[in-house]
């Protein structure tokens, strides 16, 4: 006999609509400081853009996780069109990082003092990332690998291996987006405390100026010198 279909009461408050129920919206906007406890009127915004910036690099560690996986199973086409998705996550994050720019640097000293040791390298979704970038390099080495082929003869025969090119491109474009981004995070903190000033961690400038240099896929930059050396008489 089948059981008659019974309707769970909803615990939902009154006059919550689907969509804020949906994305939780009344907990989601109680997670910034009250109007009335900000120590002055750019540190809402302040803490809006990096609470995005986490939102954003849980969206990119979630595709990451996958990009590996697809790549362990040879699914090249679906792990470039996540790669693209990162790729475009990391722009917006660049746009989200330049309204920082609207404060001045008196009116950032204003509540600086509020993040006491604070730093932005302490993200959890920044530290997430910087762990699970570079394992992709071996994955697709062992895509290669599968199919005996070198990145030099992926990139010399771009005809025969169309679907390789993109996937090294879209790792590419994820590297320099990524540099691009501690590149403009250095300059906003130049920007607002000086060049020559220790940061809200402690780290003087000049030393996070160094992690510039730092790449999740060297072999894709140094191919291209091995292309050129190649071309050279």
């Amino acid at each position: 006999m089948v059981e008659p279909i019974t309707h769970t009461p909803s615990h939902h408050d009154a006059g919550q609509t689907t969509y804020e129920r949906y994305l939780r919206t009344e907990e989601l906007l109680t997670l910034q400081k009250p109007e009335e406890l900000l120590v002055q009127h750019d540190e809402l915004q302040f803490q809006i853009v990096h609470q995005v910036f986490e939102l954003w690099w849980k969206e990119t560690a979630f595709e990451l996780r996958t990009i590996h996986t697809l790549l362990h199973n040879d699914n090249v086409i679906e792990a470039t069109r996540l790669l693209h998705r990162i790729v475009r996550i990391q722009y917006l994050m660049l746009d989200n990082l330049r309204m920082l720019e609207t404060m001045t640097p008196w009116d950032f000293h204003a509540f600086r003092t509020v993040l006491a040791d604070g730093a932005g390298t302490d993200s959890p979704g920044f530290q997430l990332l910087l762990k699970l970038s570079p394992p992709l390099w071996d994955e697709f080495r062992a895509v290669l690998a599968r199919v005996q082929l070198t990145l030099v003869e992926v990139y010399t025969q771009t005809q025969r291996y169309p679907l390789l090119l993109a996937c090294a491109e879209a790792f590419t474009d994820y590297d320099e987006v990524f540099q691009m981004f501690r590149s403009q995070h250095l300059k906003l903190a130049q920007r607002m405390i000086g060049p020559g000033s220790i940061g809200t961690g402690g780290t003087p400038l000049e030393l996070l100026e160094r992690t510039l240099k730092d790449l999740f896929y060297p072999e894709l930059w140094e191919v291209r010198n091995t292309l050129t050396h190649m071309t050279q008489p």
